[in-house]
């Protein structure tokens, strides 16, 4: 997509406190992304909630919960839980556990140094490891039509339970 880095604090913010703000900056790109490619998507402003964004795949009536993972260091990392800075105590247990399709539907990878994404449905995750590699995701970058299939697959279920209504 694009060669060019992006300039990322300019302003020399405080290394944890820009930390936070470039999260929520890949939040808002990664959702501008998903509208640009023509779905209906909004943020989801849920403390702790275990999907970003909600995102209408079209007549289906069905909503796809979205979490949205930025990096800048070459991989996906695709689970939850992580608490950071100097306010947290060290001796509290780990929270950390890896997405499933409880949590989300998909997973929207944002580079953030220049805004590519990855759209990775949920269940693709499930063989994976913690995290893996922006070279070894290749089949998923600028991969909109997964979204469009994805659409496709809920109004084939869709139409498969009304079918069935008929015998029950």
């Amino acid at each position: 997509m694009l060669d060019k880095k992006w300039e990322i604090n300019l302003t020399k913010i405080e290394e944890g406190v820009f930390r936070t703000m470039n999260g929520n900056a890949d939040e808002m790109i990664a959702i501008g992304r998903v509208i640009k490619a023509g779905f209906p998507c909004s943020r989801v402003d849920v403390t702790n909630a275990k999907y970003d964004a909600i995102v209408d795949i079209g007549g289906s009536k069905k909503l796809l919960r979205i979490q949205i993972k930025g990096t800048g260091v070459n991989s996906i990392n695709f689970t939850g839980g992580y608490r950071s800075g100097q306010q947290i105590s060290r001796e509290a247990p780990s929270r950390v556990y890896k997405y499933t399709n409880k949590d989300c539907d998909l997973i929207v990878g944002i580079d953030t140094n220049n805004g590519e994404c990855y759209i990775i449905p949920i269940d693709d995750i499930q063989q994976w490891g913690n995290s893996k590699s922006l070279s070894k995701l290749e089949k998923y970058k600028e991969n909109w039509q997964i979204l469009i299939d994805m659409a496709k697959d809920v109004g084939t279920l869709k139409d498969s339970l009304t079918n069935l209504e008929g015998y029950l």
